[in-house]
């Protein structure tokens, strides 16, 4: 889709990280992030985008987003990344510290924007994760 083609009900429904380490960027986005991630596994699994173990979570509850973690398989599947991933939470200064007890690396402290109050961490391949907590 080119310019501003797109219409209103097409939008993001999927995003998909291919990660060095699962099993560490599992922990990291669901007991950091907050993503209640669960095991999944797709067929075939010798399919180089969707195949094989896999962490995955749907939010169902207004806008549809599915959010998976497949393990990276080069050269077929790289290692995501170089992306920045933001996520809407209540408290960004409760968030950042069980982010900082929890060993996350900091990219920034929580700080005041003007749409509301942000973090940025990183995750175990570097990617950055964002979080936002809506100016009240």
């Amino acid at each position: 889709m080119v310019g501003n083609s797109m219409k209103p009900s097409e939008r993001l429904v999927f995003v998909l990280l291919n990660a060095t380490d699962l099993e560490q960027s599992i922990k990291f986005y669901r007991d950091i992030v907050g993503i209640p991630l669960e095991p999944s596994h797709n067929e075939p699994n010798d399919d180089p985008w969707m195949g094989g173990h896999h962490a995955e979570f749907s939010w169902r509850q207004g806008p549809y987003l599915h959010f998976s973690i497949f393990p990276a398989r080069p050269p077929q599947r790289p290692p995501t990344t170089g992306v920045e991933v933001g996520f809407l939470v209540e408290d960004c200064d409760g968030f950042h510290e069980r982010a900082v007890q929890a060993g996350a690396k900091v990219m920034h402290a929580p700080r005041d924007e003007p749409w509301g109050r942000t973090a940025r961490y990183q995750d175990p391949d570097g990617n950055i994760v964002g979080i936002t907590a809506h100016a009240h």
